[in-house]
């Protein structure tokens, strides 16, 4: 999982080199859309979700840099098989995004502060053994599905291929250890 994310985020880079310069880095009235593939701190397995924010500042309103807000989407989902009878958790994170833009002299570089706060939806479902047993007894296998509210952080950093294109990378806790990804602005 790890050599794939490593992979993935060499590939990206490389892109850097065939890229023409950018404009700018983060801007203000300017959306950011794109899917990333993380790692999660639960189960340590792979996650998959859509980012989206958009620059609500401009440089000097809010001190040096530019504030940005948004939105989030993470889906991961592990099996485990606790006495024998196996299952699977599987998570949906939904939430919305803060996030703070340091303005570089370098355009292509955009480095970020965020927070994070939304719901976790987290269910189990048991395995084909665990579901046997309960039909055994003639009831049948009792299914969880809880949410509450998750609250996250993240650092991160945008680069910028060109105008419209930049991979983005971030460290966190919350809603992921480490997401890869890429973005494009309109």
């Amino acid at each position: 999982m790890l050599r794939r994310m490593f992979v993935l985020s060499l590939g990206i880079l490389s892109l850097a080199f065939l890229a023409p310069a950018a404009r700018a880095q983060f801007a203000n009235q300017v959306n950011y859309l794109g899917p990333h593939v993380g790692l999660s701190g639960v189960g340590s397995t792979l996650t998959l979700g859509v980012d989206y924010e958009r620059g609500i500042t401009s440089v000097g309103q809010v001190g040096p840099g530019i504030i940005g807000v948004g939105g989030l989407f993470d889906y991961f989902s592990y099996g485990e098989n606790p006495g024998g009878y196996g299952g699977t958790w599987t998570y949906i994170d939904i939430g919305v995004t803060g996030m703070y833009h340091f303005v570089l002299t370098n355009n292509k570089w955009d480095p970020f502060l965020g927070v994070y706060l939304g719901d976790e939806i987290t269910s189990w479902s048991w395995g084909s053994s665990a579901k046997a047993y309960y039909a055994s007894l003639g009831i049948p296998a009792p299914s969880e599905t809880s949410g509450g509210v998750a609250l996250g952080g993240c650092a991160g950093v945008r680069y910028f291929f060109n105008n419209e294109w930049a991979a983005e990378a971030r460290v966190g806790f919350g809603f992921y250890v480490l997401a890869l990804g890429v973005d494009y602005s309109f």
